[in-house]
């Protein structure tokens, strides 16, 4: 029986196993979604994901240069780069 809270949609009911369910591209689609700047909980939450894996996917999109980030206390603010040069 699968899990009511499950949220990757992605699942195998044959086998178990998971694709990749989340790309990078919805976290920065779900960045945009939240006006350009949000911690990680709240993109998880746009995206309907755990924390973890909006951190991850932001986190891949960071080390690429396609969005920006700075640490406000303990947490982590993900900003959209301004790219109208």
């Amino acid at each position: 029986m699968a899990n009511e809270k499950e949220r990757n949609p992605n699942r195998n009911e044959d086998t178990g196993q998971y694709s990749a369910g989340y790309t990078p591209d919805d976290a920065l689609d779900a960045l945009r979604e939240l006006g350009g700047t949000a911690g990680t909980a709240e993109v998880g939450e746009q995206m309907g994901c755990a924390r973890r894996t909006a951190y991850n996917k932001l986190k891949e999109l960071y080390e690429t240069n396609r969005i920006d980030s700075r640490e406000v206390g303990s947490s982590r603010l993900w900003m959209l780069i301004d790219d109208k040069e």
